[in-house]
């Protein structure tokens, strides 16, 4: 079970306790049975009716027979997306249970102290809400006129949506969104949507079948649509399918073709997709539909082993290629495993709660105030890794009455100096950004080479306020945390400032451009370098398999001494014991000369010495130095 904040702060048990003693039905005065709870832009029409269960049906129930995807079929309201992300998560109990808290206790069965209160659970930009409700429902000549079950005395379906529809303020405020974001509320999960454009060859699509597939296997929740313009909106085409409107993905597989003695030795599959109109009754048409020719391809024993059905509530197979010729965008929802204690694939999680403030909001790239935005810095390991990143921002759902909307967020994540320990003032090498979107989560697969990075959460437009949770997933412990300082604060003792510690004064950069010239096998190469400066040693990454590599790493040091030299010194990585190649001096009595810190310089290294006292040139390297007393300025 989650814990969660109050919403609101009403807390469940407290009210049903004190409706109990009081003997009353609990009736909810901040999301009240009046027309401001349906409607934000207009008046609510006159004939619509708020009433409890039990004036409904004479034996109301919370559940009837458990909870299935039949117990939500969409009403009069525009909220598809949401109705089918219910479907998805109702046959997944351990979701369930996040979602709606003491199953057993809110129903009107015997022996429970029924008192017109409920509560459910949603997340919420990175932390769990409980969410009160009485259960006055809207309703139009006696009938639920919203989300309702196929059972008419069952109402759990009925409430999760009310109390949805107060998390953002009235019912109105449910029309039109993405499934995903009612996926991640009610699970906790990460949210990835996807546009069928963007797989337009045939390796794409199989790239695309494989995420999905992968995705179903690791029970991911998954929606997809028909984009509609408005006038297009609710639209059923020829084939069956409805515009702008939500289906949820059932089950992604390869079919094998063939009947009889075939089927035994057919190697011939097709790619499937079965989705679930929440509406019910309206299907898909075309091939693979239910009672089509398509499946006498397909054995009895295919049929029964993948557990093939087809029901009247809306569920129907397609084959793979008409899925993507007609549906353009698919929304997942990534139940991410974080579990030690797992046989199954396991991420470690980096997870950031923040906010762009009025000194912190500075837009995209494109704004000369971009770095004024917040940073973050993370570590990759030893290997490249897949991450995975998610920004997601509050959701300004809300406040539509309001005129507000979601801003256009995006991430950027860029190289960072080997020691980086302070805010980034200039731009290394950026290795991932965007693309931006009005949504209220972007997602990224990027993959690193090993190395140290700051990524930047950011709105497109600078001067944009609100709060956002970063979360970021790899196969290694990435370390996230936000980087605060824009320079090495004074010394101190013991909390206080003082100066009998010597304060650093300027900062020296060292960018270790590129490497050639050094003796062995063009194809068996594994250089580093080690950079030295006032007693530390940082060491670039290895460049393997090549004589010639290309660095481009760069260590910032705020220093004490500026007079003191820099060491640099170059190795080829070996298994058995690294190999020495050369080393070379940046004076620092030249200081002045690197005041620019935009020239590229060849040094060339010399070998240790030889028995005769002469040194054996070794290569050379090419470095960028920044020398500066202006410390917040690098």
């Amino acid at each position: 079970m989650v814990s969660a904040k109050p919403f609101k702060n009403q807390k469940y048990q407290k009210i049903k306790k004190e409706c109990i003693k009081k003997r009353a039905l609990f009736r909810d005065s901040e999301f009240p049975p009046e027309g401001a709870s349906l409607f934000y832009s207009r008046a609510a029409p006159a004939d619509i009716v708020w009433k409890r269960p039990g004036e409904i049906v004479s034996d109301p129930r919370f559940f009837t027979e458990g909870s299935s995807a039949d117990d939500f079929s969409q009403g009069s309201l525009g909220n598809c997306w949401f109705v089918a992300a219910c479907a998805c998560i109702a046959e997944r109990k351990n979701l369930l249970r996040k979602i709606v808290p003491d199953i057993e206790q809110q129903d009107w069965g015997k022996g429970r102290k029924y008192a017109g209160i409920f509560h459910f659970k949603f997340w919420q930009c990175g932390e769990w809400v409980d969410v009160v409700i009485d259960d006055y429902l809207p309703t139009r000549q006696g009938r639920l006129i919203y989300m309702h079950s196929k059972s008419r005395n069952e109402f759990w379906s009925a409430l999760l949506e009310k109390a949805y529809a107060k998390l953002f303020g009235d019912y109105e405020s449910l029309v039109a969104g993405k499934a995903k974001d009612a996926m991640v509320d009610m699970t906790g999960g990460v949210a990835e949507g996807i546009e069928i454009k963007d797989y337009n060859s045939k390796e794409e699509r199989k790239k695309l079948f494989k995420i999905l597939r992968k995705s179903k296997e690791d029970k991911s929740l998954m929606s997809t649509s028909i984009a509609a313009t408005r006038a297009e909106m609710e639209e059923t085409l020829a084939c069956g399918l409805v515009k702008g409107h939500a289906y949820s993905i059932t089950d992604v597989r390869k079919i094998k073709l063939g009947t009889g003695l075939k089927s035994i030795f057919s190697r011939e599959k097709i790619h499937m997709i079965r989705c679930r109109n929440p509406w019910g009754g309206t299907e898909w048409k075309g091939a693979w539909s239910d009672g089509s020719p398509e499946w006498k391809k397909v054995s009895e024993s295919e049929k029964k082993e993948l557990g093939l059905t087809f029901d009247e509530n809306g569920e129907f197979w397609m084959s793979f290629e008409d899925f993507c010729q007609y549906f353009t965008s698919i929304d997942i929802c990534h139940i991410i495993n974080t579990s030690l204690f797992s046989l199954s694939k396991t991420w470690k999680e980096g997870k950031a709660e923040g906010e762009w403030k009025r000194n912190r909001c500075g837009g995209c790239g494109n704004n000369g105030t971009f770095l004024e935005n917040p940073q973050y810095m993370f570590e990759i390991n030893d290997a490249d890794e897949e991450l995975l990143v998610s920004l997601e921002q509050y959701d300004r759902r809300r406040e539509k009455d309001q005129g507000k909307s979601n801003y256009t967020i995006g991430i950027t994540i860029m190289k960072a100096d080997l020691n980086r320990k302070y805010r980034m003032h200039d731009r290394l090498e950026r290795v991932h950004s965007g693309p931006f979107s009005n949504a209220r989560n972007v997602f990224a697969r990027v993959t690193l080479h090993p190395g140290r990075y700051v990524i930047i959460p950011s709105t497109f437009d600078p001067g944009c306020l609100g709060k956002y949770v970063l979360r970021m997933y790899c196969n290694c412990n990435i370390n996230l945390r936000e980087l605060w300082l824009d320079e090495p604060p004074p010394p101190t003792l013991c909390g206080i400032q003082t100066n009998l510690k010597k304060r650093k004064t300027c900062a020296t950069q060292v960018t270790m451009v590129k490497g050639e010239g050094f003796p062995g096998n063009e194809n068996k190469g594994n250089i580093y370098c080690k950079i030295m400066c006032e007693g530390k040693v940082f060491r670039t990454r290895v460049c393997k398999g090549s004589l010639k590599p290309e660095w481009n790493d760069r260590v910032t040091f705020y220093r004490k001494k500026p007079e003191e030299d820099i060491f640099i010194e170059v190795w080829d990585n070996s298994i058995i014991k690294d190999e020495f190649l050369g080393e070379c001096v940046i004076p620092m009595s030249e200081s002045a000369t690197y005041r620019g810190g935009n020239t590229i310089r060849r040094y060339d290294l010399n070998s240790r010495q030889n028995g005769n006292g002469t040194e054996k040139k070794a290569g050379y390297i090419w470095l960028k130095i920044l020398h500066t007393n202006e410390m917040d300025r690098v």
